[in-house]
């Protein structure tokens, strides 16, 4: 481990890696949030997959979006398995010789943060010649590398322990642990105009179907039944959103009731609908996360690779969501069922008076 170099340096210029999926990128927000404010004559440059550049488009707190590709702990590019030696291979190689890579070394950055912790993006800020590297103990290898890290506990929320990297600047004040997406005006005014607007007592209600791994969705079968049940009644409005994989996954007979947006909106649309909506149904994905970020209402849906709602809405969630899922430790081994769902939405409704 080498020794810190000055963590006071007067002009900071501060990398952080989050070259992961796209709800990983939002909930790194709230740290950039914090550099920003923390230190404000600081330039603050992020480094993202180009999937996720939208998400931070409009950011004021970010002084540069760098596109980094980075081959690892992603859907999009990482090919290989998380911890084989193909992707370590491919790592090494990004970081060597990619453009990308000699861009990053070429910005002179006196602070690196590698969020998600990994040997890679550590080697990344070593071959960039970053003097104070930050990282993850005890998650994906890279704290070797690095002059200072966070102890990883799977019984923290994601964001909230993201902000701790704050506290390797020595700043000790308190951030809201909560995503930021920055939309214009005229991107909510079109989100707004998606729904019905003759009939503003109906409750706007978006559904995401989709997710990266199938093993990690409620299925579609349990979407398609739970949409129906809430079809029948005549004053919710219904919106699906998702990439164009996604446009079957409901299987519903079109209405003015219910809208399939899925293959047609980006991402920054999708968000716009979010945001002018009373509720979200969603499997674990960057909706459930959009939700988060407006303060909208919602439930999140596992699928069979999850032992525990519990423990994931503890990482991963929101004060105004809900979990729904398997709970092995109490013997509780079943997904919810639709009908289970849907009386959790007709409850979680009234709760909130949306």
């Amino acid at each position: 481990m080498q020794s810190l170099p000055n963590i006071n340096t007067k002009h900071k210029n501060i990398f952080v890696l989050r070259n992961n999926d796209l709800g990983d990128v939002l909930v790194s927000t709230p740290l950039i949030f914090g550099l920003k404010k923390s230190f404000p004559n600081a330039r603050v440059l992020i480094g993202v997959g180009e999937w996720s550049i939208p998400l931070l488009q409009n950011n004021p707190n970010i002084d540069e979006i760098i596109p980094c590709n980075a081959p690892w702990h992603n859907k999009q590019n990482c090919r290989f398995p998380a911890n084989s030696p193909k992707t370590f291979l491919e790592g090494l190689i990004y970081s060597l010789l990619s453009i990308e890579a000699r861009y990053i070394s070429k910005q002179k950055f006196t602070h690196g943060i590698d969020v998600l912790g990994s040997r890679q993006g550590a080697w990344l800020m070593v071959r960039s010649g970053i003097q104070n590297r930050f990282g993850i103990k005890g998650y994906a290898g890279g704290e070797g590398w690095c002059h200072k890290t966070l102890s990883f506990d799977e019984n923290k929320n994601v964001s909230e322990a993201s902000l701790g990297f704050l506290r390797l600047f020595n700043v000790n004040k308190k951030f809201e642990n909560r995503p930021q997406i920055y939309l214009t005006t005229n991107e909510k005014n079109h989100g707004d105009s998606m729904w019905d607007s003759a009939n503003y007592s109906h409750k706007r209600i978006v559904i995401a179907p989709g997710g990266g791994f199938p093993e990690k969705c409620w299925g579609d079968e349990n979407f398609t039944i739970l949409t129906k049940k809430l079809l029948q009644h005549r004053n919710f409005n219904l919106s699906v959103i998702g990439s164009i994989e996604d446009k079957k996954r409901i299987q519903v007979h079109q209405s003015n009731k219910i809208k399939n947006f899925c293959g047609e909106f980006n991402l920054r649309q999708s968000a716009a609908l979010v945001s002018s909506a009373n509720y979200v149904i969603t499997n674990t994905s960057l909706s459930m996360h959009l939700a988060g970020a407006f303060k909208i209402p919602s439930v999140t849906l596992l699928g069979e690779w999850y032992d525990s709602a519990k423990l994931h809405h503890t990482q991963w969630g929101y004060p105004e969501g809900i979990v729904l899922g398997k709970e092995r430790c109490l013997k509780m081994n079943s997904l919810a069922s639709p009908e289970e769902a849907y009386q959790c939405i007709i409850k979680s409704l009234q709760v909130h008076r949306v």
